[in-house]
């Protein structure tokens, strides 16, 4: 009788860990993913946001290459009741991979510039395309927050995925590109 619980525990926890880093809410797929973060994240909506890692084909989602950073819970982030989205990233990345189901998607970005030189080492500039089309042409997180330390949000509408992929590209300018946040919602 022990065993039979203990298979059926094992597949319940197989099955878990499966779904997890996806959310299925009234049938749709949600992944949100905290750059440079090691741990789940549950924001003050109720949302979980999965931690950063590279991908590997099969491993869902992740990150092709790059840098993580975290910069600690006492930097303040304008503009969001959420700062532990910021205060986190990917720098020096090239590509984000999802393995989603076919269909349109809404993607959202989150940014802020959080270098503490960026001021003198110059602007970082860089550009995004998703599903190999261009989205964010010469951006500069620090221009369009008009600042520092301050949550910016790009969301991009009907981005269709037809072979069970979504991709978003970031190509170096100047500087190294980054991200703190990125959410993957079915449409």
């Amino acid at each position: 009788m022990k065993r039979h619980y203990f298979v059926l525990a094992l597949v319940a926890s197989l099955v878990a860990v499966a779904l997890s880093g996806y959310l299925v809410a009234q049938g749709k797929f949600v992944l949100r993913v905290n750059a440079g973060d090691t741990a789940v994240y549950t924001d003050k909506a109720g949302d979980a946001w999965q931690p950063d890692k590279l991908y590997k084909k099969g491993g869902k989602y992740g990150f092709v290459d790059g840098d993580t950073i975290d910069r600690g819970n006492t930097m303040k982030i304008q503009g969001t009741n959420d700062p532990k989205i910021y205060q986190t990233e990917r720098y020096n990345l090239s590509s984000f991979v999802a393995e989603v189901p076919n269909g349109k998607y809404t993607v959202r970005l989150h940014f802020a510039e959080t270098y503490e030189n960026i001021d003198t080492d110059g602007p970082r500039v860089f550009n995004v395309n998703i599903q190999g089309k261009p989205a964010l042409k010469d951006f500069n997180v620090q221009k369009e927050a008009a600042g520092v330390q301050k949550a910016l949000i790009k969301e991009f509408k009907g981005v269709e995925v037809t072979n069970g992929t979504l991709e978003v590209k970031f190509i170096a300018l100047e500087q190294n590109p980054e991200i703190n946040g990125i959410e993957v919602i079915a449409e």
